[in-house]
């Protein structure tokens, strides 16, 4: 059902009986998708409710450098969260004993300022069953990517300073992660692949959640966020003419 819907672009009501029971089966329906779809994972995304809850995790399989351009006829979410993402200069391969935070930013080659571009398969986004986004690859679009960060080690990466523009009007300002240290939600990515899909690896790239809350665009819209020194995300979604 889900790949109908990328197939053909038509939005599912719900998934009924085969709506995922738990988080494993909602992981194994993310597998099947990412072989169905026959596409390269561009990139992975993870995220938690609160710092000590656990988190959650899905594949992106378009991950491209602002200034990004998305057709409107493309989506139906315009969904707009800031994030921090990570690229890996190092492999973080399978293993049994869980990754260390000291492995985890050793491994890390640079830290850039992010979009998650928030889509989803399912006609209400609002009320479908969270076990059912997380099957359809945590709802993403795509993600964007600013250039790396300098000194990356000196900004607050739960809360990095961020303004959201639509038009040149605000729409959202930082609220923090709500997982907490995004080191430690890219350490539980590290330890889920540990036991699916051969592991991270060098040049892999990872957006840890967002900073600014959930915002929704419209066609037409240019969106910028605004990470000051940090950089700045630019995307838009022009309306083809009829």
């Amino acid at each position: 059902m889900l790949l109908e819907a990328r197939r053909t672009c038509r939005a599912l009501a719900d998934l009924g009986e085969f709506r995922p029971r738990d988080e494993a089966e909602a992981y194994a329906v993310q597998d099947a998708v990412i072989e169905g779809l026959g596409l390269a994972v561009a990139g992975w995304k993870t995220g938690a409710p609160s710092p000590d809850a656990d988190a959650g995790f899905a594949p992106i399989f378009e991950v491209t450098a602002s200034p990004a351009v998305f057709a409107a006829s493309s989506l139906r979410l315009f969904g707009i969260e800031a994030e921090i993402a990570f690229r890996l200069a190092l492999d973080l391969p399978p293993r049994d004993k869980p990754y260390e935070e000291a492995e985890i930013v050793a491994a890390i080659g640079s830290v850039h300022p992010a979009v998650e571009l928030v889509e989803s398969r399912f006609a209400d986004f609002h009320s479908a069953d969270p076990m059912a986004k997380l099957a359809d690859n945590g709802s993403n679009g795509a993600l964007i990517l600013g250039p790396a960060i300098p000194d990356w080690q000196a900004l607050d990466l739960a809360r990095p300073p961020v303004t959201i523009r639509f038009d040149g009007v605000e729409a959202a300002r930082t609220t923090g992660n709500t997982g907490g240290d995004p080191r430690r939600l890219l350490a539980a990515l590290a330890d889920h692949l540990a036991h699916r899909r051969g592991g991270l690896h060098a040049g892999d790239v990872v957006t840890s959640g967002s900073c600014t809350g959930l915002v929704f665009a419209r066609p037409g819209t240019t969106v910028a966020a605004d990470f000051g020194a940090a950089g700045l995300i630019e995307l838009t979604f022009p309306v083809e003419a009829s």
